[in-house]
């Protein structure tokens, strides 16, 4: 039975299951027949970036699970026990962990068989390294999502072909971060340093570096996140987008219509057929109106968080969540309870929950200022007057204020290391509103229990990983069941 686990595992792998099932020569591309030119090799790497669609990673199950298990956002429905933090995952959302591995796998599986098969081809050398660069950004990333939530997990990086490939021991977070690390560095010589608007999405030097300077923060090297995050900051062809009022995040950074901006590192492209799942997990339908479509408001803020003392001056309050809607002018409808609701990511034009078009972000440079600020005052042993002044601009832009001038709002100097890091983490929760950045910021910090209780939930450290899913355990003959996560 085992055996034939993995065999119908290695099949949905490598052709859709139900076309495994049925001949069809005329349409059959061997592999021998492909790999031959420039034109195969991107089709690869587009396939590549498919791994972004819609499914469990990132969007939406993923997102999910990250963001309902932080401090501020609550699941509602069938999300809801994601934010019971004592006590392991039920059923349903396990499987939502298991089809975020799987996913995070077959973005694997198809960034080794870029690796694998490309550098054979003969095409121009440049476009090849940059191609087999960014698969290897693209690698980087999934192991970094996988470490970041699983713990150490199995490294595969050969495109699987063959059933002997299938066992693989669990590695040890190091080893994962090291071999992400790795490819990362081979990785930003061969990057380009930029694509035109259209092609944004894809990865370029600075969003590895961004990634790169992301894992050493989170293995607290900090010398070296403090140096790239600088480099991206004085370097890169990026600028923070200035506010004055709170619909400027929409219609600049995270509208429906905003393809890229002057701030976007790296981001989650959508579009109305590979639409943004999360806005119809935000929104509700109130009087008639809506901020985008569907509407099942299944996140919903944690008041008892550092969302009920946010200062209501903060511009990105006043964005991101919303407590009432406008149907015309004088005329608004209050929202029933649950209220507040989120406000990101809306898209009042979409026809339907699949066919919004707002993109995610992943790196801004808002986030460069603020690893830079975090790193530096713990490689320097508190902050110096330039870690102190990069933290306040993202203050100052927050609140629609010049830039690059001293303000009343601004973190005072003077603070200790640990008072300082924890502006910082403040700041990065202010500033990161459901992009998948808050869970991660509280594990590697250790204060995830902190957080938790101070908003009056019961705390158990079952919610410090989720669970390793059983098929890999059963079917993957180097592990076994010691190697799944506390709790499971």
């Amino acid at each position: 039975m085992k055996k034939l686990l993995i065999v119908l595992l290695l099949s949905c792998i490598f052709f859709q299951c139900e076309d495994a099932l049925v001949e069809s020569p005329k349409s059959f591309i061997a592999k021998s027949n492909f790999y031959k030119n420039a034109d195969d090799a991107n089709a690869a790497l587009t396939a590549l970036y498919g791994s972004l669609g819609n499914g469990f990673f990132p969007t939406i199950w993923f997102m999910s699970l990250v963001e309902n298990r932080s401090d501020y956002c609550d699941g509602r429905g069938s999300q809801q026990t994601i934010s019971i933090m004592n006590q392991p995952l039920d059923n349903t959302n396990q499987a939502r962990a298991f089809g975020s591995w799987n996913d995070l796998y077959r973005g694997i599986n198809r960034a080794n068989t870029v690796l694998d098969n490309v550098p054979g081809i003969q095409m121009d050398e440049k476009l090849k390294r940059q191609i087999i660069a960014e698969a290897k950004f693209m690698r980087a990333y999934f192991y970094s999502s996988l470490v970041k939530y699983w713990g150490g997990v199995p490294i595969r990086d050969k495109e699987l072909t063959d059933l002997s490939q299938i066992p693989a021991p669990r590695k040890t977070a190091k080893e994962v971060w090291d071999f992400v690390k790795a490819d990362l560095i081979a990785a930003i010589p061969d990057l380009a340093p930029a694509f035109p608007a259209n092609l944004s999405g894809r990865a370029t030097s600075w969003s590895a570096k961004m990634l790169l300077a992301d894992a050493y923060l989170t293995t607290e090297e900090w010398i070296k996140a403090r140096d790239l995050a600088d480099d991206v900051i004085k370097n890169g062809p990026f600028k923070l987008v200035e506010v004055k009022q709170p619909d400027d995040f929409l219609n600049k950074m995270y509208g429906p219509g905003v393809v890229t901006h002057e701030e976007d590192i790296w981001s989650i492209h959508h579009t109305p057929t590979n639409g943004n799942l999360v806005a119809g997990y935000l929104s509700r339908t109130v009087g008639g109106v809506a901020l985008g479509a569907n509407g099942v408001f299944a996140w919903l803020p944690v008041m008892r968080s550092f969302l009920g003392t946010w200062d209501k001056k903060d511009l990105r309050q006043q964005y991101n969540t919303y407590s009432f809607l406008v149907r015309a002018p004088g005329d608004t409808v209050r929202l029933p309870q649950p209220s507040p609701l989120f406000k990101k990511y809306q898209d009042r034009n979409a026809a339907c929950g699949s066919c919004h078009q707002n993109n995610i972000p992943v790196f801004r440079l808002a986030e460069a200022y603020l690893v830079y600020a975090e790193a530096a005052s713990q490689a320097e042993n508190g902050p110096s007057a330039l870690a102190t002044e990069r933290l306040n601009i993202v203050r100052r832009r927050a609140y629609g204020l010049p830039l690059n001038s001293p303000a009343l709002i601004d973190i005072a100097s003077g603070l200790s290391r640990v008072a300082f890091r924890d502006a910082v983490i403040q700041e990065r929760g202010y500033e990161f509103i459901l992009e998948m950045k808050r869970w991660n910021d509280l594990l590697r910090t250790g204060t995830a229990a902190e957080k938790i209780k101070a908003t009056g939930k019961a705390w158990s450290d079952v919610s410090l990983l989720f669970p390793i899913p059983v098929d890999e355990i059963n079917n993957n003959p180097a592990m076994t069941q010691a190697d799944q996560n506390p709790g499971y």
